[in-house]
């Protein structure tokens, strides 16, 4: 696995920013850091989701709903396939 570690420089402007909210939060910077960007991270990923499912919305195709799909199957099909 590749190394994890990133070093990353703010400008004053947000490093003075997430001082202020660490300290308000009582937390470290490298603690407040690593929740922001695990939620932005979060955020950008349901914002792909998001812009995908909407690519795949074509109009006048015809809509399956969660409901009219027997699960049972599908994941047992899914299971049999990964072995």
């Amino acid at each position: 696995m590749a190394d994890s570690r990133f070093s990353i420089t703010f400008s004053k402007e947000t490093s003075k920013c997430l001082t202020g909210l660490a300290e308000v939060r009582n937390k470290s910077v490298k603690e407040l850091t690593e929740k922001l960007m695990q939620q932005a991270i979060e955020l950008e990923e349901d914002r792909i989701l998001i812009e995908r499912a909407a690519e795949l919305d074509v109009p006048g195709t015809k809509k399956i709903r969660s409901e009219d799909i027997n699960w049972d199957t599908v994941l047992a099909k899914r299971v049999e396939g990964t072995n």
